[in-house]
């Protein structure tokens, strides 16, 4: 009993002055959550009588919360606090702390504890300082220049706040020393950090890169290998480009070589078989002429440019969309993230809270494909959802962990991504952005296994949005990728 009533708190009665006390440090929350502003009276009494009145700093209209004449006065509150914002209770023991719900980037900053009685007042600052965890880190690898068997690593992530802190480890644990770190602030005022490091793949089978803010953190993890070179070396194209002219230039001897037999043929041959031989040398050249028509579009599609040849394509994709089967596409729970939600149709998946994290996620299609012309269309709604991705992957790049690599084409994933704000990319290396509608509802997704081409289209317009050439894999096997992004919206599959 003496303990109890050594810990409870003195009430006085009323003094003439007062002081507040708040931290000395800043408050530190996360978004979405819910945080309480300390604030109380020294010494403690009844705060009921006295105007309390919280704003933003150098900003006295700002009014976050006001409580005067016994009652909170609700329309002198900033509409911007208005329904997240009230009193921690027990004015009467002298606590006239904030608590703030749903907080936003836009709530960090300082806040002011203003108090005043008939006789006095204080005021006293509070710092809210609001975290966000960005994205798993993006690991690549390319070929540094010099050569030396070495090898630049890079690491990079968005949509931190405040900074993080960014830590390169080899399998065994040991810290490896980098270059500066890059950051870098979008509209919403969220950081994207990124860096690089020259490393040689003999010293370890693995480097990771962690990124981490006030006990939360994101890892991702790399194996420094030197890509596979994805472009012709001028050796190669000038051996390709020598045997289409000599194709051409053939074609053109054997038509005229044929033109000039047909002729000697009809000279000497006999009266009687004068007919017969007439129409022999002029269905002769005919036949190769159109041999030569064909040689010569054959050599000019495979020597014209990608752009050249997939605007081709888009004019005749009413034709392509009629022709090819639609497959019933299902969902492989199997594959999918914590993270992710698929629905028992297996036709839909969601992400189950919103987590940047979870746009390094994705899930698989039950279905194969290894041959054949095949159409999917997914309902992507992108009036409602932040961000999503679809493409296909192969069986080989199936396996590997999400986190280990980006999903990009030398790595065997080809996908169309959207971020509302940021509009739709390609996943090639680098990404590829281009302008399409943002009202996208229905995504329609083309896969020629035999002709190794993946298209996207606007399924509701069929108007073209991207090709993908040399689609192929080891396997000669892919299946269908989702990603329902970090937002609550699912993806369907029609």
């Amino acid at each position: 009993m003496i303990l109890a009533a050594l810990t409870v708190p003195i009430i006085v009665q009323s003094p003439e002055t007062f002081t507040l006390m708040v931290p000395n440090g800043p408050i530190l929350t996360w978004l979405n959550s819910s945080v309480s502003l300390s604030c109380e009276l020294s010494p403690l009494f009844n705060a009921e009588p006295l105007e309390v009145r919280w704003y933003r700093a150098k900003d006295f209209d700002s009014t976050a919360l006001l409580y005067k004449d016994h009652k909170i006065q609700e329309a002198s509150v900033d509409p911007r606090y208005r329904g997240r914002v009230s009193l921690t209770g027990e004015l009467e023991r002298g606590n006239l702390s904030l608590t703030l719900e749903r907080v936003t980037l836009e709530d960090r900053g300082e806040y002011v504890c203003y108090v005043s009685s008939e006789q006095w007042y204080d005021k006293a600052i509070v710092l809210l300082t609001v975290n966000v965890t960005g994205s798993e880190p993006v690991l690549s690898v390319a070929e540094a220049r010099g050569g030396g068997g070495q090898v630049n690593v890079t690491c990079s992530s968005e949509g931190w706040s405040p900074q993080p802190t960014l830590t390169w480890r080899n399998k065994d644990g040991t810290e490896i020393r980098h270059g500066q770190v890059l950051n870098t602030t979008d509209s919403q005022g969220l950081l994207s950090v990124s860096s690089w490091l020259l490393y040689s793949p003999s010293d370890s089978d693995w480097l990771s890169c962690t990124i981490s803010l006030s006990g939360e953190k994101r890892e991702s993890r790399i194996m420094p290998r030197a890509p596979m070179e994805g472009h012709w070396s001028l050796g190669a194209f000038m051996t390709l480009l020598f045997i289409n002219l000599l194709v051409i230039f053939t074609l053109i001897g054997l038509f005229i070589w044929n033109k000039k037999t047909g002729s000697i043929r009809l000279s000497t041959s006999e009266k009687d078989d004068n007919a017969e031989g007439k129409t022999e040398s002029n269905e002769r050249p005919a036949e190769e002429a159109n041999l030569l028509e064909e040689g010569v579009k054959k050599t000019d599609m495979e020597t014209e440019t990608q752009t050249e040849f997939f605007l081709k394509e888009s004019a005749t994709q009413t034709a392509l969309r009629e022709s090819f089967p639609k497959v019933d596409i299902t969902l492989d729970p199997l594959t999918a993230h914590s993270s992710q939600a698929v629905s028992c149709c297996k036709k839909m998946v969601h992400c189950k809270k919103g987590d940047h994290a979870s746009t390094a996620h994705f899930v698989l299609s039950e279905n194969k494909f290894s041959s054949g012309q095949i159409y999917w269309e997914v309902e992507v709604d992108s009036k409602c959802k932040q961000t999503w991705y679809v493409g296909v992957t192969t069986t080989d790049a199936a396996q590997i962990n999400k986190a280990i690599v980006p999903l990009k084409p030398g790595n065997g994933f080809w996908v169309l991504r959207y971020k509302k704000g940021k509009g739709y990319c390609v996943s090639t290396d680098p990404p590829t952005p281009f302008s399409g509608n943002e009202n996208l509802e229905t995504l329609g997704v083309f896969l020629d296994c035999d002709r190794q081409i993946l298209s996207f289209y606007d399924a509701d317009s069929a108007v073209h949005l991207y090709s993908f050439a040399d689609v192929s894999s080891n396997s000669n096997t892919f299946f269908a990728v989702f990603s329902p992004g970090f937002d609550t919206f699912p993806l369907k599959i029609q």
